[in-house]
């Protein structure tokens, strides 16, 4: 069988933009770093360049920015940052769509990396809710690759040898503001981690001061008072959304079936700083 990490952990968030981690999982991620310290490694994985996020640059200049953000980013809680390679060796630009090159990269990805658990964002349930192509379809090539997995020669290997045996990571749905669905199984208190989320936010210079006002009707960048205000906006949203009463900033997952299940204890392990759980199993 497949070596499983004993006395350590190895996390991965597969999010559609450069931006999106630290808005649904940053504060966890900081959490287990100061939980575990060394022996939790991390990896962030982006599905798209983010090139198209931007309302005055090029797509080339944006994706070079997106992607050094990024990078600064994830250094602050030592994880590693990637950008999505699909089997043809090729980045998304954006839109993305479920085909066998990006399904066959995200399988490489995950197999290359071995996570315990996987972040990701969920795919939405409600036909009447609001989606981000992007995140919806990110959602639904890592549900569908999810028994592949275990699948030896599903699609070509791209990094070293093929692995005979892999392991299934734990799949988590994270928070999405798009369909902005309030079923959760496990509410995570990031009081403690909440200053290294903004400064990870904050990080997204091209998107915390250009862009998200431009998408909210600014005709001017933010400030970094208003840009952690935006931030403080979207937790109280959220607590509202999810009807919790009171101003704790959390953030907010589900468990999902798609590979394997929690084993007894890990959900603890995972969310040290669980404020409440709904999980049954």
């Amino acid at each position: 069988m497949p070596e499983q990490h004993t006395g350590s952990m190895r996390v991965m968030s597969i999010m559609a933009h450069q931006d999106d981690f630290e808005l649904t999982a940053g504060g966890t991620f900081a959490a287990l770093r100061q939980a575990y310290g060394d022996r939790v490694q991390m990896r962030v994985l982006t599905t798209t360049r983010g090139a198209s996020g931007h309302h005055q640059i090029s797509s080339e200049e944006t994706f070079r920015r997106r992607e050094a953000e990024a990078r600064s980013s994830a250094a602050l809680i030592g994880a590693d940052y990637e950008c999505l390679v699909c089997l043809d060796g090729s980045h998304l630009h954006g839109q993305v769509f479920v085909d066998r090159n990006v399904c066959g990269g995200l399988w490489n990805a995950i197999r290359d990396f071995e996570p315990d658990v996987v972040f990701c964002p969920p795919v939405p349930q409600d036909p009447l809710a609001g989606v981000h192509i992007d995140h919806c379809n990110t959602a639904l090539a890592i549900r569908l690759i999810a028994y592949q997995l275990i699948v030896p020669n599903a699609y070509p290997t791209m990094n070293g040898p093929v692995k005979t045996r892999f392991r299934q990571p734990l799949i988590v749905n994270v928070d999405d503001g798009y369909s902005e669905e309030a079923a959760f199984h496990i509410r995570q208190d990031v009081r403690g981690t909440y200053e290294r989320k903004l400064e990870m936010f904050l990080c997204h210079e091209s998107q915390a001061f250009e862009w998200l006002p431009f998408t909210y009707g600014y005709d001017r960048p933010w400030d970094r008072d208003e840009a952690i205000a935006h931030v403080a906006k979207r937790h109280q949203k959220m607590n509202e959304r999810y009807g919790q009463a009171d101003d704790i900033p959390s953030e907010y997952f589900r468990i999902t079936r798609w590979a394997r299940e929690p084993e007894p204890g890990e959900i603890e392990r995972v969310f040290p700083q669980m404020l409440a759980t709904r999980y049954t199993g």
